[in-house]
């Protein structure tokens, strides 16, 4: 925190009183920028105009397409296409805090939108020219210089190359309704639990809304009866629709679990 300035005040004729200046805004209680459960490597490079500028990339080896959250609530300031940044998403926070995300594949959010912690404002990529492989360029601003990233209450360290530093997303629940979870193979949606199929849900990180009892899924050893409400990334239609929960990569037999390992509520 930067010292206090000390500001002479005359008030009466040989009394001065000394009134601190007003500190630096606290910061917005900023969450990693990536699903809840989520671990990435982040890094710095020489290419940077600010070391504390952060490259991520997933620890799973996929990262084109994962979802990229909102670090904190408040208002988007700019979602456009610029030569070198590609798909660039900037959040006004208030208080002088501000947070950019970098070479998008796709931007999810529209300027003048008020967007909670944790909701979807692109996903991963490598558009632009300023890029050489999938990642997300993040920053933390605070009147208008870039500042040391802090998530869930701790700095992340500087580092010069990935699998240095790593971080874990608790960036869980700021879009209510939503949970998310990961998926080891395409998922086929259906109208209802086990009803007609009507579209896919992709490989990776997905939300989900709830989950009902249903037909089962069995393959070999692994079964599932849970179903599960979400949006598919292809069909028709595609909001609203039903996955087994046997595509859940982290859990077993009849568990619906989020990426924390919360149960999913009921519908």
């Amino acid at each position: 925190m930067l010292p206090s300035r000390l500001v002479l005040v005359p008030v009466t004729a040989g009394i001065v009183l000394t009134v601190p200046a007003a500190p630096a805004s606290a910061d917005p209680a900023f969450q990693a920028p990536i699903a809840c459960g989520q671990r990435w490597t982040t890094s710095t490079h020489s290419g940077h105009a600010d070391p504390d500028m952060l490259d991520m990339v997933s620890t799973d080896g996929v990262t084109r397409g994962k979802p990229v959250l909102a670090s904190a609530p408040g208002t988007v300031t700019v979602s456009t296409f610029y030569s070198s940044a590609g798909n660039t998403v900037v959040i006004d926070h208030g208080g002088g805090w501000q947070t950019r995300y970098l070479h998008l594949d796709s931007r999810a959010v529209v300027v003048g939108q008020n967007v909670g912690q944790g909701a979807q404002v692109g996903v991963a990529g490598s558009t632009g020219s300023d890029t050489t492989g999938p990642h997300l360029h993040f920053e933390q601003k605070l009147n208008g210089a870039v500042v040391q990233a802090r998530f869930n209450g701790s700095l992340v360290p500087r580092a010069w190359s990935y699998n240095q530093v790593f971080v874990t997303s608790a960036n869980c629940g700021g879009t209510p309704g939503r949970y998310w979870v990961d998926t080891f193979a395409a998922a086929p949606g259906h109208s209802t639990p086990g009803g007609t199929r009507t579209g896919t849900l992709n490989q990776g990180t997905n939300y989900v809304y709830c989950r009902a009892w249903g037909p089962n899924v069995q393959v070999g050893a692994a079964y599932n009866h849970w179903w599960l409400k979400t949006d598919l990334d292809s069909g028709s239609p595609w909001q609203n629709q039903w996955v087994s929960a046997y595509y859940l990569a982290r859990w077993g037999n009849d568990e619906a679990k989020d990426n924390t390992g919360r149960d999913i509520p009921d519908c």
